[in-house]
């Protein structure tokens, strides 16, 4: 299972789900996280903050959850029609990898 995660330097969950310029996909394997890649959103300028979470599901549309440091209701009703589980953390990365994998795989 694919899980994207919000984080400026991929050591930690610090970001606003509309605000984050990109996503660490993980995919998430016999309860071991493994990195596969950046999705970063366009360089066009989204000035309008619903415009910036639109993308953001856009670029994550094919994971099953999405770990940020905040997320507002508009995008967790959105996510959550598309069977996206948003998860509010503020911790490490691995240390979310490692909660995430015990909850989503059970």
């Amino acid at each position: 299972m694919k899980i994207a995660i919000a984080s400026t330097n991929g050591k930690k969950v610090d970001l606003h789900f509309a605000d984050a310029d990109q996503f660490l996909i993980y995919e998430i394997k016999d309860k071991e996280g493994k990195f596969k890649e950046i999705r970063e959103k366009t360089s066009l300028s989204l000035d309008n903050h619903t415009e910036r979470w639109i993308a953001s599901i856009d670029l994550i549309n094919d994971c099953k959850a999405v770990l940020c440091n905040k997320i507002g209701k508009g995008p967790t009703i959105e996510l959550r029609k598309l069977g996206i589980k948003p998860i509010q953390l503020d911790c490490a990365v691995e240390d979310a990898l490692s909660e995430c994998s015990e909850h989503l795989l059970s």
